[in-house]
């Protein structure tokens, strides 16, 4: 018999220094409640940016198409965030816990297009545009940053 880690131990934290990680993927899935937030949330946002685009430049084919796709692309590239991740303290991050790349985010992003992906979330507590880009969103604390009442 090898002798090499037992995979069903439980991990160990160090608990005196919460800023030493379990590990990098160490964070909690965002709650389905978080994320029908984000989702609406993340739409009326986008609308509000159409409109007033609209108002300010005029009705533009091209502009409507750059928000529509861009939002996403844009804010979860550079942040790992939209607006309403921040404000349900939520993030995106591949599935070892590291940033997700700028294709995971694009894959990501497109793949919100399907038809019905939005019902993928059924059953599941990630949609399909997660699962097809390997990202989760998680809420924003790692487990170990976490601060737990004491006994």
């Amino acid at each position: 018999m090898s002798e090499g880690p037992n995979p069903f131990a439980p991990p160990k934290a160090d608990w005196e220094n919460p800023a030493v990680a379990v590990d990098a993927g160490d964070y909690v899935d965002a709650s389905q409640g978080a994320r029908l937030v984000n989702f609406f949330l993340d739409q009326f946002i986008r609308v509000g940016m159409m409109v007033g685009i609209a108002a300010l430049l005029g009705d533009s084919p091209i502009l409507v198409l750059f928000v529509t796709f861009g939002y996403h692309i844009f804010f979860e590239s550079i942040f790992s965030r939209t607006p309403a991740k921040w404000l349900t303290r939520t993030r995106v991050v591949a599935l070892d816990g590291s940033r997700p790349t700028f294709w995971q985010i694009v894959g990501r992003s497109f793949a919100r297009y399907v038809p019905f992906e939005p019902f993928s979330f059924l059953g599941s507590a990630r949609g399909w545009h997660d699962r097809w880009s390997n990202t989760r969103v998680v809420r924003d604390t790692r487990v170990s940053e976490m601060t737990f009442p004491k006994d």
